[in-house]
């Protein structure tokens, strides 16, 4: 049981890490926008440019919900394992 705790804490610990990391890893530079007028092709570039950053952190952001959607279910597999299924026996003392 105690190797499951151990487990279960650094899967945890592992996941949040990961998404720290990722989630910081993940922002990238706003696409620099010129002052003076382009065009409008220039200005589609930057529009589809801006649309493609939106779908890759939507992704990101699913996947980690995904992730963090199963490590609830394992805290909550842990959680009841270690419960008794039944109230443990009184013990009455020998006289």
């Amino acid at each position: 049981m105690n190797c499951v705790d151990r487990t279960v804490r650094g899967i945890l610990v592992s996941a949040l890490f990961l998404s720290i990391t990722l989630s910081a890893c993940g922002t990238t530079p706003a696409v620099p926008v010129k002052h003076r007028s382009e065009g409008p092709s220039g200005d589609s570039s930057v529009v589809q440019a801006l649309q493609r950053q939106l779908r890759e952190r939507d992704k990101r952001i699913e996947e980690l919900e995904s992730q963090l959607n199963v490590l609830k279910l394992i805290d909550q597999d842990v959680e009841k394992q270690k419960k008794p299924n039944r109230p443990p026996a009184i013990l009455t003392p020998l006289e």
